[in-house]
């Protein structure tokens, strides 16, 4: 099946660049009327601060994060093709804000990134379905303090799934469903919590 036009950038700096689909099972390209909804939320958050996408899958995400002001991107992705073909959707978009690439395991990553004392305003967190890393991402993500205050994060899982909700860092600010599909944001806890 050839999904190559399925993906486009719905709003901003980049709208209407058309991206390829990984074909791989394991990468659910989001559907646009998930991602217009999710980045309509997300919108108020992005020009403050660097993106961070956990699972880059198609580099949709990020690419749209970036079109809509986010300074900055960094997306971590598992599968070497699917990380060679984020970087061509860059090239295709012509995205010209900095952004970084970093191929490897997620759980490895993250809590690297948070040693070195790195934080997001906005976290996207969309792991492969039935892998019950949404949990283990959460934790290294609160252990490190990783996301900015008056930032956001969010959790892609199926709408069977609940993600963990108890942290010291960071609470669950609402949950939206699609379906199948939910959309769990977490924001940072105010200092007196």
């Amino acid at each position: 099946m050839n999904r190559s036009t399925d993906l486009q950038i719905i709003a901003g700096k980049y709208k209407g660049k058309k991206l390829a689909s990984p074909t791989e099972d394991t990468v659910r390209p989001p559907l646009t009327r998930f991602r217009r909804a999710l980045f309509d939320t997300l919108m108020p958050f992005l020009p403050h601060g660097p993106y961070l996408d956990l699972f880059g899958g198609s580099g949709s995400f990020a690419i749209e994060a970036l079109s809509r002001g986010a300074p900055h991107a960094t997306i971590v992705e598992l599968n070497p093709k699917t990380a060679s073909l984020i970087k061509k959707n860059f090239r295709t978009a012509g995205v010209e804000e900095p952004f970084e690439l970093l191929q490897g395991d997620a759980l490895e990553w993250l809590p690297k990134l948070g040693e070195e004392g790195k934080t997001f305003t906005t976290i996207s967190v969309a792991p492969p379905y039935d892998q019950d890393l949404e949990d283990p991402i959460l934790d290294i993500i609160d252990k490190y303090n990783m996301l900015d205050p008056h930032g956001v994060l969010f959790v892609q899982h199926p709408t069977h799934f609940h993600p963990k909700l108890d942290f010291k860092n960071i609470e669950c600010w609402k949950t939206k469903k699609y379906g199948y599909t939910t959309f769990t944001y977490f924001y940072t806890k105010d200092e007196e919590d």
